[in-house]
């Protein structure tokens, strides 16, 4: 087994860092990375609110090294630990905040949510059925672009096809769904 090779120290990093050097910004957020992940692993529960905790600490650590805010490079590591305390203390605070409004104000809002109904509605079922007179590939197409918002760029990618072809395909489903829908529900019209 080959011993490790030293690390380089922090000072130089950092100055490079804040001259532009995007190689020296990632070799410091590596570092420095597994200490933040023990640091939100301690405090938070899920994996995914582990990752956007460690996420927003290197993205100030990077916005501080890119505008050269650090003034004493080899005091980094309290700089980050600083950030991490700073971070968990502004997201607690944000929780109480929101806790406190939800008690003054819960009822005010509950009578703002919709109420959504249990029994489907009739156009909804007529619009269910029309959607499965739809080929699979159309389904796709509309349930990417209206579902889940996505741009005839993604469709294509996702779908294996051109973007003229998504574009096609989508314009020719909207159609059909608008025929569809002008008529009665196919089991009514048996």
């Amino acid at each position: 087994m080959t011993p490790a090779e030293p690390l380089e120290p922090f000072a130089p990093l950092v100055q490079r860092a804040g001259q532009g050097d995007r190689v020296a910004a990632a070799s410091l957020c590596q570092r420095f990375a597994p200490v933040v992940r023990g640091f939100a692993r301690r405090r938070l529960v899920t994996t995914e609110a582990v990752d956007e905790f460690t996420q927003d600490v290197m993205l100030i650590l990077v916005e501080a090294l890119a505008t050269a805010k650090l003034e004493e490079p080899e005091r980094l590591p309290g700089f980050v630990l600083g950030i991490c305390k700073n971070l968990a203390r502004d997201r607690a605070r944000q929780r109480e905040r929101r806790a406190a409004l939800l008690d003054e104000y819960a009822a005010a809002v509950a009578s703002l949510t919709p109420v959504v109904s249990e029994k489907p509605t009739y156009e909804i079922l007529h619009l269910e059925d029309c959607l499965t007179n739809l080929s699979h590939r159309a389904r796709e197409v509309v349930r990417l672009a209206f579902g889940e918002a996505k741009s005839h760029g993604d469709i294509a990618q996702a779908l294996s096809l051109s973007e003229g072809n998504v574009r096609v395909l989508r314009h020719r489903s909207l159609g059909a769904l608008r025929e569809c829908l002008a008529r009665r529900i196919s089991w009514e019209a048996a």
